[in-house]
């Protein structure tokens, strides 16, 4: 019994801790401004925690000149945290930020810069490009979601994340209309395997190769793997090759 009472402290305490952790930094972060603001996180004392290290996985071009930016940050203690924003002109527009965890990826989302504005004005620029109808919830989802491109990951190379997986079922079945809806999404990953499929299956519409043409002048960095190695440092064109 005195065990389990202990096993009970032991979480509560680091649940308290976390919390401590995220919302001291969504504070921080909350009066930062410009990107290159966000450098200094890495060496900012907080009350009841210090950070060991900053790690940028994803630094890339989205549309409009928009780019979004994702930053996991490594405390002392408490949970792993991931910061997610976007920018303009050097100028943070609006950001997340979550807690991260290796069994159940990110949880307890919040805003540290919100913008209503700019996600409506985002949305309605990209369904008129796409000819989509996504709605303001579909960006925070598309934007935090962290899809992987992949189809030789892990020490074997044998590993295939779901997305990716996903996308081979939807080749081997010609499913244009499926893969086209990828190809439209908000996510670059999505729409890197959408494109992937539909060439993969070569039927390829006017409609379709305009935004192909259009991802491969934008060339954003893709969150990708190959073998052991997960990254967003390989571009739409490399994965398209």
């Amino acid at each position: 019994m005195k065990r389990l009472f202990l096993i009970f402290l032991i979480a509560i305490n680091g649940n308290l801790i976390s919390q401590n952790t995220l919302s001291q930094t969504r504070e921080y972060l909350s009066s930062l401004k410009e990107v290159q603001e966000i450098s200094k996180l890495k060496s900012k004392k907080f009350k009841d925690f210090e950070i060991i290290t900053t790690f940028t996985e994803l630094d890339r071009k989205i549309d409009f000149g928009y780019k979004h930016h994702r930053i996991l940050v490594m405390p002392y203690s408490g949970s792993d945290l991931k910061i997610n924003f976007i920018s303009y002109n050097n100028k943070i527009v609006v950001g997340w930020i979550s807690e991260n965890s290796v069994a159940k990826g990110i949880l307890n989302i919040k805003y540290f810069k919100s913008n209503d504005s700019f996600i409506e004005d985002y949305i309605t620029k990209h369904n008129k490009f796409y000819n989509t109808n996504f709605r303001k919830e579909d960006f925070d989802k598309e934007i935090l979601k962290e899809y992987t491109v992949g189809f030789g990951c892990g020490m074997a190379g044998t590993e295939i994340p779901d997305i990716s997986e996903k996308t081979l079922k939807l080749i081997d079945r010609g499913s244009i209309k499926k893969l086209n809806s990828f190809l439209r999404s908000i996510s670059p990953e999505v729409q890197t395997l959408g494109a992937i499929g539909i060439l993969r299956i070569g039927k390829i519409n006017k409609e379709q190769r305009k935004i192909i043409d259009h991802l491969k002048m934008r060339n954003s960095k893709v969150y990708s793997c190959s073998g052991c190695i997960y990254d967003g440092e390989r571009n739409f064109i490399d994965l398209l090759r």
